[in-house]
């Protein structure tokens, strides 16, 4: 791996050509081409604002976290369970929705369908165990229904919604532990619904990896170890393929063949040693670790996993946006890389 340019931003959200956005703190940038613009997103509590000028505590409080989707030229953000809507033209900041269970959700687990439909699931602690929705907006982010509800005591939170274009379905992952890990298939609408798997931890994944006859995920368990899960659509079995260092949260499209994902340091009998990995993959099936970072030495429990992003938008193996959290020396940093 090469490291092309460090970059002094929390969080890139979204690199594709010449658009770039990213995050540090509760401020979004934008940038087009020659377009630069700057969103300050609101902070009422003054308590909130003062620790948020400082890196240790952003990651503490995890004041740190928002998440950025970019749509058609607007932006769908989500601050401390708040969710906006930022008009590109205009420059207007509208809040849209107010969070049940969570202040944020999974980076990379909203998407959206060729018409413009957006998806997104609830990702929080919820340790009562409460209903968790998902909500869908079909103008654009500009307002939300709940187009789906896990009742309570079913789940712990979302990790994400994907569009499969193969069946023009939305697929739902939840978590996180038994009876509680599934993968749940829908028509746009959710008036029909289906579960695929039995709850366990084979079922348990953040990211989907959708090809014509088969369906890819890596598996995000620290309690057992985690493999890559190769799912029959015809059959509907799996195969258990490569395993993994540790659980697997985010994994970023190349090109039809290439494949990258990362696994975290985080807690747990299926963590195998101390590293965050970034693995690459060109046939789906073998997964070659090609850069580790080490976990720095602050505390897991208070100052979050050792974690590997990527950013939404078309890159190609020479441009690949990073970002990173407690990792030895690049805590709240993000990188620009070369992985040809």
């Amino acid at each position: 791996m090469k490291l092309k340019k460090k970059i002094n931003r929390e969080i890139i959200h979204f690199a594709e050509n010449e658009i770039l956005i990213s995050s540090k703190y509760r401020v979004v940038s934008y940038r087009d081409g020659a377009i630069e613009d700057t969103i300050k997103l609101p902070e009422t509590n003054l308590i909130k604002r003062f620790f948020g000028l400082f890196r240790m505590s952003r990651r503490l409080l995890r004041l740190d976290k928002c998440n950025v989707f970019y749509h058609n030229k607007n932006l769908v953000i989500i601050r401390q369970g708040i969710v906006y809507h930022y008009d590109y033209i205009s420059k207007k900041l509208k809040e849209t929705l107010a969070l049940r269970n969570c202040r944020n959700v999974m980076h990379q687990s909203i998407n959206s369908t060729p018409e413009g439909y957006i998806y997104f699931g609830e990702y929080g602690a919820n340790n009562e165990r409460n209903t968790v929705p998902v909500y869908r907006s079909i103008d654009g982010g500009l307002s939300w229904q709940e187009i789906y509800t896990f009742p309570e005591k079913s789940i712990k939170h979302i990790h994400g919604c994907y569009y499969d274009k193969y069946t023009d379905k939305i697929w739902v992952c939840t978590g996180d532990f038994k009876d509680e890990s599934w993968i749940l298939v829908a028509n746009k609408d959710f008036t029909e619904v289906k579960k695929i798997g039995d709850g366990q931890q084979k079922y348990r994944t953040c990211s989907i990896i959708f090809k014509e006859d088969k369906v890819h995920w890596l598996m995000d368990s620290p309690i057992e170890p985690s493999y890559h899960i190769i799912y029959d659509r015809k059959t509907e079995e799996i195969e258990i393929g490569q395993k993994l260092m540790g659980p697997a949260w985010y994994t970023k499209k190349i090109d039809e063949d290439t494949y990258l994902a990362s696994t975290t340091r985080e807690i747990g009998l299926g963590v195998l040693d101390n590293n965050a990995h970034l693995y690459i993959t060109k046939d789906l099936k073998n997964w070659i670790s090609i850069k580790q970072f080490e976990k720095d030495n602050l505390t897991m429990k208070y100052f979050k996993f050792g974690i590997i992003g990527f950013a939404d938008g078309n890159q190609s193996l020479d441009n690949v946006y990073l970002f990173l959290e407690a990792l030895k020396g690049l805590d709240g940093k993000s990188l620009l890389c070369d992985l040809t």
